[in-house]
C-alpha cells in the first residue's frame, strides 16, 4: 500500500529553513576579472549572507508567534501560494528570476513576512498600525526591508 504524502506529514518548516540555508553557490567568473569583478563578487557574497541572517531572525519571530501550529502555517501557506517558491508534493519548489544566489533567501524571507503580517493583522486597524508593532520587535534592517 503506497502512502500519499501530505503537508501534515512532513515538517514544511524544516523544508524552508533548509532551503534557505543551501549555499548559493556563487560564480566568481560571474563578475568578471580584476580588481572590480572580485570587488563585487565580495560585496554580493556579503549581502547574501545578511540575507540569511535576516531569514533566521524572521523564522525565529515567526516560530515564536505561532509555537506548534508554526510547520502546518508555513505548509499551508507554501501549498496555496502563487509566489516563486511553492510546496509540490513533499519537495519546496523555487522559479528562479534573474540569479539564484541572490533571490532565493529573500523568497523563503518574504513566506515568513506573510505569515507574520497575518499574525497581526487581527489586532491592529491599519497597515500602519502592523507595520509599526512588527518594526518594534525586529532589528532595523528587517524591518525596513520587509516592513516598511
Amino acid at each position: 500500500m503506497e502512502t500519499q504524502t501530505t503537508p501534515q506529514t512532513i515538517n514544511v518548516a524544516s523544508l524552508l529553513y533548509d532551503f534557505a540555508h543551501k549555499r548559493p553557490c556563487l560564480n566568481p567568473r560571474d563578475y568578471g576579472g580584476g580588481r572590480e569583478g572580485w570587488l563585487s563578487y565580495r560585496r554580493e557574497s556579503a549581502e547574501i549572507t545578511r540575507d540569511l541572517n535576516d531569514f533566521r531572525e524572521l523564522f525565529t519571530f515567526a516560530f515564536n508567534l505561532y509555537g506548534g501550529k508554526f510547520p502546518e502555517l508555513v505548509a499551508d501557506y507554501l501549498a496555496k501560494s502563487s509566489g516563486r517558491l511553492t510546496l509540490k508534493g513533499d519537495k519546496l519548489e523555487y522559479i528562479t528570476g534573474q540569479y539564484f544566489p541572490t533571490e532565493y533567501r529573500p523568497a523563503s524571507s518574504r513566506c515568513l513576512v506573510s505569515l507574520i503580517w497575518r499574525y497581526y493583522q487581527d489586532q491592529y486597524e491599519t497597515g500602519g498600525e502592523i507595520r509599526k508593532a512588527i518594526r518594534k520587535r525586529l532589528s532595523r534592517r528587517v524591518g525596513r526591508l520587509y516592513f516598511n
